[in-house]
């Protein structure tokens, strides 16, 4: 099964990739060795999977993210367990808008 690229086509709609880009191996769920490459697809992808499900809890939709996570993670090298910290922060952070760096705890 082909990987369904996220490089092309990124959102209008406020995805802040330099805020994400500048906080990412300070958050708790960054695991060493990783880089950005590895969490720009989770962070596009939690941004994404907002728009998709408004009105949704991340815990309501979370096993369909993690089950489509290996065909939209394009060159990231993250399992959905890596990966899912960066996805929720996203999501959570789209729903904030841009603000000061803070990362989420459970629910």
């Amino acid at each position: 099964m082909q990987r369904k690229s996220l490089k092309h086509d990124l959102p209008q709609d406020g995805y802040d990739e330099s805020y994400y880009r500048a906080t990412f191996r300070d958050a708790p769920y960054y695991s060493s060795g990783r880089s950005w490459t590895d969490y720009a697809p989770a962070y596009l992808y939690g941004h994404r999977a907002r728009d998709a499900h408004p009105g949704t809890r991340f815990e309501d939709v979370e096993a369909q993210l993690a089950a489509d996570w290996l065909r939209c993670r394009d060159d990231s090298r993250l399992q959905w367990t890596e990966a899912r910290g960066a996805v929720r922060d996203a999501w959570r952070h789209h729903d904030d808008g841009a603000g000061g760096v803070r990362f989420h705890h459970g629910h």
